[in-house]
This record gives C-alpha cells, structure tokens and sequence, in this order.
C-alpha cells in the first residue's frame, strides 16, 4: 500500500456550459472516480476532491469528496476564484483541466487545450484574448506538468514558448460520452428528410463558416439541404440560402438524431486543439468530412474525408461523392466508429493518474495501468 497522495480538481468549470473545455473536465473527472471506484495501481493510496465555487452540480461522485467555496460576492471578476481563493483549498496537488489555472500553485498538472489565442486572436474578445496569453506561460512554467489534447497541440504550445515540450504530456479528448445521447428523446425527427449535410456553426472566424454559406448554392442544385446547429445556426444564417435550415442551439440528444440522420458532417474550421465535434460525429455513425487542419488530419486519420478548408468546390465534389456512392458512405460510418472507439474518457483518465503518480515520485515499476505507460517517456518537475 502506498501512502496517501491527495490531490484537487479545480472545479471553475462548472460555472460553464457543459461544452468544449467544460465537457473535457466534466468526463475526466468522472472517469477518474469510475478509476477510484475500480480500484488498481494507478488509484492505490489516491484521494480526491473537487473543489468548487458552485453550492450543487450533477456529476455522480461517490468516491471524489466536493468542496463548496463560495466566491467573492465583491469584487466579482473573471479569475477572482481561480487565482485568489482556490490555491488557499488546495491540500497536496491541483489538476486544472481548462486552459487557465492558479499561478500561486506550482505543484499542479494542466491542461492547456490550444493556442488559438496566439494563432486566430481575431476570433476572441480583449480581455479573453490578454487572460489566456498572461495567465498560460506563467502557469506553464510554473506547472510541474501540462497536457494537451493532440500531438499538433503539443507541437503549438511549445513553439509559442507556453510551456516546454519535453513537460507537454497529449491527453486527447474521449468521445463514449456521444454513445450516451438518446436520439430517441430529440424533439424532431429528421429521419424522414431530403439528403442533408450537417454542421455546427459558431460565430469565430477560425470555424470558417463562410466556406459553409458558400457552398449552399451548389448543394442546393443537387437537392442538398445543410443544416446548422448552434450559434450561428440563428435566423441570420437562412440569408445565405433557401436551402439553410437554421437548428439554433439544440440538445445532445437532437444532435444525435440528427448526426444520425445526415449524409454526412462537415467540419471547415481552419484550426482546432483536438476537434471532438468531428469525433463525436464519428461516434454516432455520421460520415466526416473535415478540413486539412494538422489536428484534425491527426484526430480523424483516414476515417474522414479531407478537404482544403479554402477550397470550396472540393467540399462540394466530397458531399456529392457521398451522396451517389452509398457503399462508399458505408465504408466512412464503418471506419468513423473504429477511429472512434480510440478515444475513451477511460483513457484519458489514466494518462492523468499516470502523470499525478509522476509527481508523486510513485516508481514507474509499479504502474501497471495502461495510461502509465503514455507518460512514462514525459519529464515531470521534481
């Protein structure tokens, strides 16, 4: 038995919707209490606590003890919680899963997801733009380890000086939560629809959803409607064509029925971290088609179709190509749910633990587990 090692999940992202960095946190953190509950070596003499400026959240923890602290009612500002009153509750390690992460704590492994804010500052505000570019090196210096969620990511952070190379362990997402979606509760049914491409669309210029509204017009010919779910699918999104149909914000259990339903997802961002829509997609037995971003050639592999996120007429001969060659669609949903099946919470929880027991000085002999082994090549700061 191995003495007691306890360690702390900064929990600032259950103040955020439970999307992108928010849903990562979410399901390692229940992937770690699933790794607590299994018991094993990773797991042996380990305590943790989530600590959190929310009074109730909903994730199933029995073997993770929370701990409510109240933020500051005045002054209430961004990173007031995070800087200032987490690192007073923090007993042992801290693990930060959302980019930004205490600078008074050294010993603490992060997740640094992507540097987007260097590459494409005009897709952030001010303010989130300085934040990330102040708070990251500083932390990334400090931290005895940082993860990241694609070898691409890891390459980024390290030429940008955020944080050495040789500290940046990959940590990549998991996408089993998609299996989990109930397309039979979506409130519409889109089973019964003319051929359709889907999309999820946001309001940033590196999702180049021009490349989306400028394809509209040729997918309309060949009777192909594209549907844009989120942010950018709002009302403004029907001026660039009759054959847009605007989904808004919608369920995961709608997108599901919807993937589901698709001829395809298309995926035209010109950068990503890891680009988990994609393999969510993938998941759910939607073929992709997705840009020639470095991430997602190394996410999605040869089970996607990729196009130059610039080249509009090459998206549209991919779309058409899937709608004459069923088989050949087969074949996509075939290969998109093996590429899938790669990327589970499970695994992503046991390259955490496999780094917490780094910092812990645990032997590597003694690490069984398969996610100890991602980490034993990654120097972690004595």
């Amino acid at each position: 038995m191995l003495p007691m090692r306890k360690w702390t999940i900064n929990g600032d992202f259950l103040t955020l919707s439970p999307n992108g960095v928010a849903r990562y946190a979410r399901e390692v953190t229940t992937a770690i209490e699933d790794l607590l509950a299994a018991g094993g070596p990773l797991a042996d003499g380990l305590e943790v606590t989530l600590a959190t400026p929310v009074e109730r959240h909903d994730l199933p923890l029995r073997h993770i003890r929370t701990v409510h602290i109240p933020e500051f009612r005045r002054p209430r500002l961004p990173q007031a919680w995070v800087q200032l009153q987490l690192p007073r509750h923090v007993e042992g390690g801290l693990l930060s899963f959302c980019n930004l992460a205490p600078v008074a704590v050294s010993r603490q492994i992060v997740c640094m997801h992507d540097a987007h804010t260097w590459l494409m500052p005009e897709s952030y505000g001010r303010m989130f733009r300085l934040a990330h570019r102040v708070i990251m090196p500083v932390v990334g210096r400090r931290a005895r380890a940082v993860a990241t969620v694609s070898q691409h990511a890891r390459r980024q952070l390290a030429a940008l000086g955020v944080a050495p190379e040789d500290r940046i362990a990959v940590a990549w997402n998991g996408c089993d939560h998609a299996l989990r979606w109930r397309a039979s509760r979506s409130p519409r049914d889109y089973r019964n629809r003319r051929p359709f491409v889907l999309c999820i669309g946001r309001n940033q210029p590196y999702k180049n959803m021009d490349l989306i509204w400028s394809i509209a017009p040729a997918l309309a010919a060949r009777g192909i409607e594209v549907l844009v779910a989120g942010e950018a699918g709002g009302a403004e999104a029907l001026r660039h064509g009759p054959n847009i149909v605007a989904l808004g914000r919608i369920s995961d259990d709608e997108l599901a029925a919807a993937m589901e339903a698709a001829l395809c997802f298309v995926f035209p961002t010109r950068i990503e971290g890891f680009g988990l829509p994609a393999v969510e997609a993938m998941a759910r037995g939607c073929p992709v088609i997705a840009s020639t971003a470095d991430a997602l050639m190394e996410v999605c592999g040869d089970a996607a179709i990729h196009v130059d996120p610039d080249h509009p007429d090459g998206w549209t001969t991919a779309i058409i190509r899937l709608l004459e060659n069923p088989f050949e669609r087969l074949a996509m949903v075939a290969a998109g749910r093996a590429r899938a099946r790669l990327f589970t919470w499970r695994g992503v929880a046991e390259t955490w633990l496999g780094l917490m027991a780094a910092v812990d000085g645990v032997p590597v002999g003694t690490l069984r587990d398969a996610g100890a082994a991602a980490t034993a090549a990654v120097m972690v700061r004595a």
